[in-house]
């Protein structure tokens, strides 16, 4: 399935595997009725589109987009494919005769181009699990039937055999052997353009001259293009990337479409072998029915695509600081039973990319296997924005009781960073929830950020403004004033709750033993050789000291205490 560039329409497609098993099927099959009666001309409202699949109208701005039939056209029939291969549905089971693609050929008496042309007009196919394990298109009896009958002029005259004389057969290789001095060409391309020029299928030239070739024993095509370099398959996968195609591609750089994917294949591989993966591990991850238990049956999650954040790192430009205000109040957070599945979902999709990723290798490229690896990763990162978009509230909250002397704006962008790194590190298996360690992470992030701030701030009014350096506002004075006074009191709870292991660990590594301006803190590599612990074991008693004070301080003196 090729990238969908509409991102609402991607988005609707993504969503709809977050549905229960059951729900899918009914979804495939709403998908496959819709695409019969799209017109490549006319537009369609997105809302028609979501209702016709899910069932469901969709709210908000999507609702009025409007998609084009030719986008729906050549993105439903992919969408179809991926649907019931997660499905793996079994060929065996259907209550019908299922044909795989070559079978169809032979019934058909056609090639299996001419299927695939079929397929583009209309015959719609499903992947499904034959008798023998593999993964494969099929067609159901019934669809081949109805295709056939509302087709029958294309059906007869694809079936139609032409015999080619040998006296034309000849003129074709003299032709071949004329246009192949262009060294510029490739075979691919000189193939086409005679095809072209007699008005004959590009695998009916092709087959004539393999036949030629294996007769004679001797190469029509000879010294043909040199090896493409580094610099060269560079620029191609960029293109490729750019959204050029690999027709487009070949016929731009003289090379047939199977270099293009293969020379695309390998820099695809390359660029996955250098990703490093981070997941939460789980025992649930290695059980035989993992992915039937993990990725099917889920709570259904519903989100309108946004782009809130304009750079990928969390940071907010002026100009978009109100929209991003403005969306942030209507996305609603997750509950305890939704975060649990996403983040199972979320990391299991990561494990099963880490998997398949390091079965690749360059020396034996493999494009399916690279192909489902950025599948799985894609559809991590898309889980990954939606837990992000549902806490970005969070973020503003905290933000707000932090954003005494300095600019909210840039305190949020740092808050944003922090959850980010929050969700690769959050650990779902432990069952806490993800706002209360996130909360944690972006208020520790505020704590090593804002003194360092507080005091770049004075130091540039000191040096612009010498005479008014006493004139610092005083709601800032007094708000540093009362968090030290709070963070007193929180030295006294701390005293009464936690076991001394347990306070030393809380008292570092956030810092209560020095002041809001310059506070001590140590890495829980440090309090770990100070206790003669591991980093792992002073992470898991911050984590049971933390569970200890979150039932005693209320939440906004347990935030106070990260800060």
């Amino acid at each position: 399935m090729q990238k969908i560039k509409n991102t609402t329409l991607a988005q609707l497609f993504m969503e709809t595997s977050f549905v229960p098993k059951a729900q899918q099927l009914k979804q495939l099959a709403a998908a496959e009725e819709l695409l019969k009666i799209i017109s490549p001309t006319q537009d369609y409202p997105f809302e028609f589109i979501c209702f016709k699949i899910t069932g469901f109208r969709p709210k908000g701005h999507s609702a009025s987009q409007t998609i084009t039939g030719k986008e729906l056209l050549e993105n439903l029939p992919g969408y179809i494919a991926k649907s019931s291969a997660r499905l793996r549905l079994k060929a065996d089971q259907q209550g019908q005769k299922i044909y795989s693609l070559n079978e169809l050929a032979k019934k058909m008496n056609i090639s299996l181009r001419t299927i695939e042309r079929w397929q583009k007009r209309g015959l719609l196919g499903r992947k499904y699990v034959f008798p023998d394990g593999g993964l494969k298109t099929g067609f159901t009896e019934s669809a081949v039937d109805e295709f056939v009958n509302a087709n029958k002029s294309l059906v007869q005259k694809a079936s139609k055999f032409s015999v080619i004389e040998p006296r034309l057969k000849n003129e074709i290789i003299k032709r071949i052997s004329q246009i192949a001095q262009d060294q510029t060409l490739s075979r691919t391309a000189v193939i086409r353009k005679v095809a072209a020029e007699l008005g004959r299928a590009p695998e009916t030239i092709r087959l004539i001259i393999a036949e030629r070739e294996k007769r004679q024993k001797k190469q029509i095509f000879t010294n043909r293009h040199p090896t493409i370099g580094t610099a060269q398959a560079a620029v191609i996968f960029n293109m490729y990337q750019a959204g050029s195609t690999i027709q487009a591609l070949g016929e731009k750089f003289g090379r047939s479409a199977s270099s293009i994917y293969r020379i695309i294949t390998q820099r695809n591989i390359k660029k996955l072998l250098a990703v490093k993966i981070e997941y939460i591990p789980s025992d649930e991850f290695l059980q035989p029915d993992a992915r039937g238990q993990i990725l099917s049956g889920q709570p259904y999650i519903r989100r309108t695509p946004r782009k809130i954040l304009s750079d990928p790192d969390g940071k907010i430009n002026q100009k978009d600081w109100q929209i991003f205000i403005e969306a942030v109040k209507n996305i609603p957070m997750l509950n305890r039973e939704q975060e649990t599945w996403i983040f199972r979902r979320y990391n299991f999709l990561k494990f099963l990319a880490a998997d398949t990723i390091s079965k690749l290798s360059l020396t034996s490229p493999c494009g399916r296997a690279a192909y489902q690896a950025q599948e799985l990763l894609s559809e991590s990162q898309q889980l990954k924005n939606i837990i992000i978009e549902a806490n970005l509230k969070l973020v503003v909250k905290i933000a707000g009781r932090h954003s005494f002397g300095t600019n909210l704006q840039d305190l949020v962008s740092e808050g944003n960073m922090a959850l980010m790194r929050a969700v690769e590190k959050f650990d779902y298996t432990k069952g806490f929830r993800f706002s209360t360690y996130a909360s944690w992470v972006i208020s520790r992030a505020f704590a090593r950020y804002l003194p360092a701030e507080i005091a770049r701030s004075r130091m540039s009014s000191a040096s612009e403004q010498p005479a008014e350096e006493s004139q610092q506002p005083a709601a800032a004075t007094s708000d540093i004033e009362a968090i030290e006074t709070a963070h007193s009191s929180l030295v006294q709870v701390i005293e009464d709750n936690l076991t001394e292991r347990e306070q030393y660990v809380i008292r570092y590594h956030f810092g209560l033993s020095g002041t809001i301006v310059r506070k001590e803190f140590k890495t829980l590599k440090q309090i770990g050789d100070d206790l003669s612990l591991s980093k792992e074991r002073v992470r898991q008693i911050e984590l049971e000291a933390l569970q200890k004070l979150r039932q005693t301080l209320s939440p906004e003196e347990f935030e106070l205490l990260t800060r």
